[in-house]
């Protein structure tokens, strides 16, 4: 019988896709995931099916459907009958780790102080962190135990961005330390694991060490501004023109307003922004080089992945919000370092991020249960599928997932779908939606969905949210007879 590998299941938090080497972005330094990219498959139409942080992880995280999971905003717990990924393994004999953001329940003081609310989550292990310092957590009290204060250092002329902690100090680099400390731990144990990395980054504030970012300041003017063509959000959704004046719906009116902003604010937060993903990245390197030292990596699953994406200022929008641009819901994905993988694949199928718990169940030859919506990636990671298949389409869905924004204009309430060649986003409560014509307007700038020509595809690309819509009834509970 063949051995169950290890699973290393590194989550980022807001990296939108085109932030590695192996996707083609030209600045940013990513050797270490390009390596494991190269090793395995990467996948570059994978997509998130909520761009909030709870209701996404909620999603990926069981391989269910936001709506199907009942999370589908921040500030909700994920319900106790919800299957996490680590239980279904701890209960398949599986040692589950886990250090860095969970965000499956509330995340706010006095709801979470040291911890959120655990259910049966199936972790032995269990270091938590968010938004630090701001709330007390295992990396808070890391930092206390060796006298270090958290701090952050002011870059000169800019009200957005900061030189963070020294990476050995960092959040990112403390979570990193807890997946090399489990691997070490558990290199001889005859007892597979899984660890689940959850790297709060790059999520704001956009505060990397010093040494990533200053090689970025060098180079300041090389940088690109933020896609953005004046007037374009004129005949969009209202939530667009509300971000483009404050970030996350409103409860920050001028708080990241795109607006307000010069081209040397624009192209520092970018700086800043690629700089946390090549501390990411080097994080990353670590972890992996742990596992080869100590003969673990030919065994091990590693896999590579964000919650959702980062406006970064296109269509003039900082962060995220209630839309389904590929800069808010497009993220890498990658596979590697497991021997028994293809090496070598670049995969062009549209994946969901429900798609990763079957895979992993597949993986490591356990037996799926009835609630699981995704579809298994495994056949094209061992080369017995072909690569540039898998869906029709992506769904995704916004239901006020922002709890307190876009109060002002009624809340936001969207479903999306995406195929190959459009994208459709559906405001529900409103006489409005979002088309865009992928083959003709690749970044997404020209809405058509009032347009004349594109009627006939709109009718049509509704009938197949419809049928999307439909899909993610919860399986739940299973059939037992005929009746």
């Amino acid at each position: 019988m063949m051995k169950q590998p290890n699973i290393l299941w590194i989550c980022t938090d807001r990296q939108r896709w085109d932030t590695l080497g192996c996707f083609g972005n030209r600045f940013v330094t990513t050797p270490n995931l390009d390596a494991l990219a190269a090793s395995g498959t990467a996948f570059a139409c994978a997509f998130s099916q909520n761009p909030i942080c709870s209701p996404s992880r909620a999603s990926f995280m069981t391989g269910r459907y936001p709506r199907t999971t009942r999370l589908v905003r921040n500030g909700q717990q994920i319900p106790a009958d919800e299957n996490l990924i680590s239980r279904l393994l701890a209960n398949a004999g599986y040692y589950c780790g886990h250090a860095g953001k969970l965000h499956l329940a509330p995340g706010q003081p006095p709801r979470a102080i040291g911890s959120e609310r655990r259910h049966d989550d199936g972790f032995s292990v269990f270091d938590w962190s968010l938004h630090p310092p701001d709330i007390p957590s295992a990396y808070t009290a890391w930092l206390a135990e060796r006298g270090i204060q958290h701090k952050r250092e002011p870059v000169e002329g800019s009200p957005y961005i900061e030189f963070g902690m020294p990476p050995e100090t960092s959040n990112p680099g403390w979570t990193a330390q807890r997946a090399v400390d489990f691997a070490r731990t558990n290199a001889k144990s005859e007892r597979p694991w899984f660890f689940y990395c959850s790297i709060e980054a790059p999520h704001n504030p956009f505060d990397p060490p010093r040494e990533f970012l200053e090689p970025y300041l060098r180079r300041l003017d090389e940088i690109p501004l933020p896609r953005y063509t004046p007037g374009e959000l004129d005949n969009k959704p209202v939530f667009q023109s509300s971000d483009r004046t404050g970030a996350w719906g409103g409860t920050n009116s001028g708080y990241y307003a795109a607006e307000k902003m010069s081209t040397r604010d624009h192209r520092l937060i970018r700086a800043a922004y690629w700089a946390l993903i090549d501390h990411i990245d080097f994080e990353g390197g670590r972890i992996i080089a742990t596992l080869r030292e100590t003969g673990q990596l030919d065994n091990t699953l590693v896999l590579f992945m964000s919650d959702h994406g980062e406006m970064l200022g296109d269509h003039g929008i900082y962060f995220q919000g209630a839309y389904f641009y590929d800069e808010m819901i497009r993220v890498p994905l990658v596979f590697g370092g497991l021997n028994r993988l293809q090496p070598g694949i670049r995969s062009s199928a549209l994946v969901e991020l429900v798609d990763i718990v079957p895979t992993v169940l597949d993986a490591a030859g356990v037996a799926s249960y009835p609630g699981v919506q995704g579809k298994s990636l495994w056949p094209i990671l061992t080369g017995q599928a072909a690569p540039d298949q898998h869906r029709e389409d992506i769904y995704s869905e916004y239901y006020q997932s922002i709890p307190t924004g876009y109060k002002k204009l009624g809340g936001a309430y969207l479903t999306g779908l995406r195929s190959d060649r459009y994208l459709l986003t559906v405001v529900h409560g409103r006489d409005d939606g979002e088309l865009y014509d992928l083959a003709s307007d690749p970044p997404q700038t020209f809405n058509r969905w009032a347009d004349p020509q594109y009627q006939a595809v709109k009718i049509q690309l509704l009938k197949r949210l419809c049928d999307r819509m439909a899909d993610t009834i919860d399986p739940l509970p299973p059939t037992e007879a005929a009746y």
